[in-house]
């Protein structure tokens, strides 16, 4: 399977089985395809530019007929971002730019989540401290879901390349 169609399908099986099942092995393990497949990619030389240009190209031919909607391609592109943005600051190089709106946001939990990750922080224990450093008020339920995964996305990419070292 091409690489292209590798981060597709293993996007769009994280995706739903996200809003089917919530957070479980299958999503796991889903969600660490996708990583795997972007891994590669950044690994093989694809800038961020380019792969997501491929994957759009991709979208609509005759291997993907129905396309993503808008909001799932933001989404997938955000977590390509992570994967990127991740691997970069791990080599020391500069982090990608983005377009994304939420990109400055993206860098600094990144960088957040890598150092407190290299501190021995589990995924669950930066999520406590998260909350406690806020004072323990609530964030929205829809903001915190989006920064839990987005959490996951970075310290399942910082596994993932750590298990290659090894």
């Amino acid at each position: 399977m091409a690489l292209v169609e590798q981060l597709e399908a293993s996007f769009r099986q994280a995706w739903l089985l996200l809003y089917s099942q919530g957070i479980g092995e299958g999503y796991i393990s889903a969600l660490q395809q996708f990583i795997q497949a972007g891994i590669d990619a950044y690994h093989l030389g694809y800038s961020l530019v380019a792969l997501n240009l491929e994957l759009l190209a991709h979208q609509g031919s005759e291997a993907d007929p129905l396309g993503l909607p808008g909001e799932e391609t933001q989404i997938r592109t955000i977590w390509l971002t992570l994967v990127y943005m991740t691997l970069c600051y791990l080599e020391g190089i500069d982090l990608p730019t983005s377009t994304l709106p939420e990109a400055e946001g993206l860098q600094e939990l990144v960088v957040g989540v890598v150092e407190a990750y290299r501190a021995g922080y589990s995924l669950e224990r930066l999520k406590l401290e998260l909350v406690l450093e806020t004072g323990g008020s609530q964030r929205p339920v829809g903001e915190a879901a989006i920064l839990n995964q987005w959490m996951r996305l970075v310290f399942l990419t910082l596994e993932l390349s750590q298990a290659q070292e090894t």
